[in-house]
Order: C-alpha cells, then sequence, then structure tokens
C-alpha cells in the first residue's frame, strides 16, 4: 500500500476534526461499510456513503469541540490500523470526553471500503493479526 493511501485516510480524521463530513468521505470508497462498535453510541452498520454520511453528520453534532488524533498506524496488506485519541466536549452536557479507540480499514481501489471501529485498540489489534496470519 502506497504512502498516498495513508495519507487520504489520515486526511479524513483532520476533515472530521474541521467538521468537513464531505471532506472525510473522500476517503472511502463508494461502496464503503461502515460498522460501528456497539459500545460505543450510535454503535451500527452502516452501507454506503449515504448512510455512513448521515451517521457521522449526527455524530458530530454531539460536541461543541472534537478533535481526533492518530497516535499510531500499523499496516499489513490491505489493511490500516489506526489508533485514535479524542479530545471533545459535548454540545449539550458540557462533558469533556479523552477517550481511545481504533479504526481498521480495509482498503480497495485505494479507499476506504469497510471501516471497523473499535472501542477497545487491543481488540482491534487482535484482530489486525488474526486476519494477517489468515492470509498468510
Amino acid at each position: 500500500m502506497d504512502e498516498e493511501v495513508l495519507e487520504t485516510i489520515r486526511g479524513s480524521y483532520a476533515a472530521l476534526n474541521h467538521g468537513d463530513v464531505g471532506g472525510a468521505l473522500a476517503a472511502l470508497h463508494r461502496d464503503a461499510i461502515w460498522t460501528e462498535s456497539a459500545e460505543l453510541p450510535g454503535g451500527d452498520e452502516f452501507r454506503g456513503r449515504g448512510a455512513i454520511e448521515e451517521f457521522l453528520g449526527s455524530f458530530l453534532e454531539q460536541w461543541d469541540v472534537f478533535h481526533q488524533r492518530v497516535e499510531s498506524t500499523l499496516q499489513r496488506g490491505d489493511k490500516v490500523l489506526d489508533n485514535i485519541r479524542m479530545t471533545a466536549v459535548g454540545r449539550e452536557s458540557g462533558a469533556g470526553v479523552n477517550a481511545r479507540y481504533a479504526h481498521l480499514w480495509t482498503v480497495r481501489e485505494g479507499r476506504g471500503a469497510e471501516v471497523d471501529a473499535f472501542y477497545d485498540p487491543d481488540r482491534a489489534l487482535r484482530e489486525l493479526e488474526a486476519e494477517a496470519e489468515f492470509e498468510a
């Protein structure tokens, strides 16, 4: 996988930090599937850019302040694992959030075809390693 693909994925997080859902969607394949962890609010499966756009838009509306930082990236074959730190302030509650989670991307044609969100970054790493072992 070339660096351009990894930059496109990183750019999706930067776009969301600026409230630019459309910019974030540019990293996704037209037929993308986004699976949000059931352990996180709004956890569900979203199929296609339209459904993902709606999910991300409503997710961002919950926050007065929202920032994600990719702390580390691992790449194995067509998989990219981003470990993320989110700091945010709830729009209605004013509560501060400082959380770690992970996204496991499956890349097809240079874009994210599947994004699986994990509340537990260690579980995401185990998933990546299991898939890499299976393919070997």
